[in-house]
């Protein structure tokens, strides 16, 4: 890793830091921490809703996925477009109708107490192990291909994403979160499209991909391949659209801009992941052999794919950029995660057991100790994570989300499907859906399927891939199925329950007049556009350091697309208002 890697690498964590700060200014109360106050623009909702759905996995993990098995990855992340548009249409109005401010109070106000407490307690070691996870894997990999020692880069991010999500809550969190994507779009639209153009085009990068055949390597049957395909979007669309993942649409100010959030990452996530993997596509177009460039990764040196075209054919400095989108992708994911579990505990446990008449203060401070709690338990997790070695990063995280998050993941999306189910179906059903995940990891055996398939055995691949798309058929049918049929016990509700239920259907009806909406602080867009002016001018700067010749227009391409959208959020200051409306106080922003 070259000096000019390493200054961008710093000069980034600094940035980030300072809008941190920048927007520490706009929390005021513990509604603001939590969930922004429910004032945010639609743009940076969506923002959150787009980089928390990925991290340093992607450009890792799904990279080695992609250099191996050429388009099977995009299926995951189209999967994820698809749950932004039924988010669009359906669950992303449904949820901000709900008014209210946790994920948890959605499960409240849906299942009663008991199941409430049940998913909060579940969900606090799930979020540290995720953010164990995307920690590690950045360690990892930071480690072996940019010789940064694997606790330091733990520690230190581990620091950047709690110093974000303590100082201001939900507001650092989602203005940290439209920088990060913003850069991270620039870095990897412009990386994508270098990369093509030196293939020689989209048909020669298609006809030079080593494989004869559009599912990959090391599979034979076309039916495990689409029944794997088929069972990851529904997976993805599951992911997005349960109650648990419903808070990035509480922070909008109404249904509306709840629904043109989930739109507009939808969108963002059919164009995106083509171009995130043009590079390890040419990568293994060209013939790259990344286990004699990078020994220190072992058997997971596919996972560098992405950083190989990165640091062959580009100029210096862009593996410090690259390094930056990296961190970014674990960044905006971790804060996120961290202020959901703070708003939970503020809301669902402090408020709820320990001190129902709680100050404005008093909960403020709770929520900046959970967040500082979890942090720290997030780094120490990560530290502590051992390797599994008989999966690949890739397969570590299809597991983790299909036998721990699909048991959370089933009732919370039913539960806005139908009302009438009894209160405990919430806790039932995920009893019932942890089992099953127990039973198909512990005693079912992907052999027994050999029979269907007339085969000795499976290849590694397909064994792999049965294996989680037959945990999933499982829990569709079985925990899907069991939530479903407590229909036949439901009973009309009685008493303070009665009142809830009836609340909760007067709500789901009833559109959020502008008397509810929150006042939206257009300085949000002021702050940031100045930002990303600033960004985009110091990437462009970076073209000086190159050696001439055509190699720094990179640097001036990405800056230019950061330093264009920083205009256009900057002109966003005022909404609705010409300038000749505002008070001239306001004219100077």
């Amino acid at each position: 890793m070259e000096t000019l890697d390493g200054v961008i690498v710093l000069g980034y964590f600094a940035f980030v830091l300072f809008a941190a700060v920048a927007f520490k200014r706009f929390t005021t109360d513990s509604s603001g921490f939590i969930r922004g106050g429910g004032a945010m623009m639609w743009w940076m909702a969506g923002a959150t809703a787009f980089m928390t759905q990925f991290s340093a996995w992607t450009f890792t993990g799904a990279a080695a996925k992609a250099y191996e098995d050429g388009l099977t990855v995009l299926f995951i992340f189209w999967g994820n477009a698809v749950g932004f548009f039924v988010a669009a249409w359906y669950f992303a109005e449904r949820y901000r109708k709900l008014r209210v401010e946790t994920a948890m109070e959605v499960i409240k106000v849906r299942f009663g107490r008991s199941s409430e407490q049940v998913y909060t307690w579940i969900s606090f070691p799930l979020t540290i192990l995720s953010g164990a996870i995307w920690l590690n894997g950045l360690g990892i990999f930071a480690a072996a291909v940019f010789n940064i020692d694997l606790k330091v880069t733990i520690i230190v991010v581990g620091f950047l994403v709690t110093f974000i999500a303590v100082s201001g809550g939900s507001w650092t969190v989602s203005a940290t979160n439209v920088i990060q994507l913003i850069l991270l779009v620039a870095i990897t639209m412009t990386v994508g499209a270098y990369a093509l153009v030196d293939i020689g085009g989209p048909f020669e990068l298609v006809n030079r991909y080593p494989t004869d055949t559009y599912m990959g390597h090391d599979i034979s049957y076309w039916q495990i391949f689409w029944l794997w395909v088929v069972i990851m979007m529904m997976k993805q669309t599951m992911n997005t659209n349960n109650a648990l993942s419903c808070y990035r649409f509480l922070v909008t100010t109404n249904e509306k801009e709840a629904k043109k959030a989930a739109f507009v990452t939808g969108l963002l996530f059919i164009v995106g992941p083509v171009m995130w993997f043009i590079p390890p596509w040419v990568t293994a177009s060209m013939g790259a052999d990344l286990s004699a460039t990078y020994p220190t990764l072992g058997a997971s040196a596919n996972n560098a794919a992405y950083v190989y075209y990165i640091d062959h054919y580009l100029p210096t400095g862009m593996l410090g950029l690259a390094l930056a989108a990296m961190i970014a992708a674990t960044i905006a994911p971790m804060t996120t995660a961290l202020n959901r579990n703070a708003g939970i505990f503020v809301r669902n446990v402090y408020q709820s057991w320990i001190n129902e008449n709680a100050t404005e203060e008093q909960q403020m401070a709770m929520g900046k100790m959970a967040t500082l709690v979890n942090g720290v338990l997030c780094v120490f997790a990560a530290l502590m994570f051992a390797s599994v070695k008989e999966y690949s990063f890739f397969d570590i995280m299809m597991f983790f989300g299909a036998l721990l998050q699909t048991p959370l993941s089933i009732p919370s999306l039913l539960a806005f499907i139908t009302l009438r189910t009894p209160d405990w179906s919430g806790w039932a059903t995920i009893v019932v859906g942890l089992s099953v995940s127990a039973y198909m990891q512990f005693v079912f055996q992907v052999e027994w399927l050999l029979p269907l398939f007339d085969l000795a055995e499976f290849t590694h691949r397909e064994s792999v891939d049965l294996q989680v798309a037959t945990t999933m058929l499982a829990h569709i049918m079985i925990t899907g199925g069991f939530f479903l049929s407590t229909r036949w016990f439901y009973e009309t509700p009685v008493g303070i329950r009665k009142n809830e239920l009836r609340q909760l259907t007067v709500n789901l009806n009833e559109p959020i007049g502008k008397e509810e909406e929150a006042l939206v602080d257009f300085r949000q867009g002021a702050y940031l556009g100045r930002m990303c002016q600033v960004l985009g001018a110091l990437v462009m700067l970076l073209s000086l350091t190159a050696d001439g010749g055509a190699s720094g227009s990179i640097f001036i391409v990405i800056g230019l697309s950061i330093l264009i959208t920083g205009v256009h959020l900057y002109r966003s200051r005022h909404g609705n208002k010409t300038v000749s409306e505002l008070p001239v106080t306001e004219r100077v922003l």
